[in-house]
């Protein structure tokens, strides 16, 4: 791109580029044309698309602490309210990541199992200490 690096519309392709890969909001048709020396540029964005993916849990956390319901219950909605917004990426991640290590029994066979689509008992308990422990990070803070 032939764009100063630091002009407005640089930095708009830029979030929306780095949306796109990063969540599932809509708008981020920039991110299915971007070349990989764009997508390297765009990462300068990626605290900005993290803002918006809290701003979306912080609002909906409100939101649940607004109709009076109980902190535990509050606190999973909005660490839900972010994982819808990023299309459940991280957890996807994890999932695969610690399925890999610890079913399998060298690297090879790590991978494959990291490659593999079905979820094993490694992963479901990941998840499941992961939503868990941010939920119960939020809250203590309600």
């Amino acid at each position: 791109m032939t764009e100063d690096l630091f002009s407005l519309r640089a930095w708009k392709r830029d979030v929306h580029i780095t949306l796109g890969l990063l969540t599932r909001l809509p708008g981020g048709r920039h991110a299915m044309v971007a070349t990989p020396p764009e997508v390297r540029r765009a990462a300068r964005a990626m605290p900005v698309a993290g803002l918006v993916v809290g701003a979306i849990g912080a609002a909906a956390l409100g939101t649940a602490a607004a109709l009076g319901l109980a902190p535990a219950l509050t606190a999973l909605i909005g660490v839900a309210a972010t994982i819808l917004a990023t299309g459940a990426f991280h957890e996807d991640g994890l999932a695969d990541t610690v399925d890999g290590f610890g079913g399998g029994r060298g690297r090879v066979h790590k991978l494959a199992i990291m490659r593999d689509g079905h979820v094993g008992v490694f992963a479901v308990l990941a998840l499941v200490f992961s939503i868990a422990l941010r939920a119960g990070a939020v809250a203590a803070l309600i």
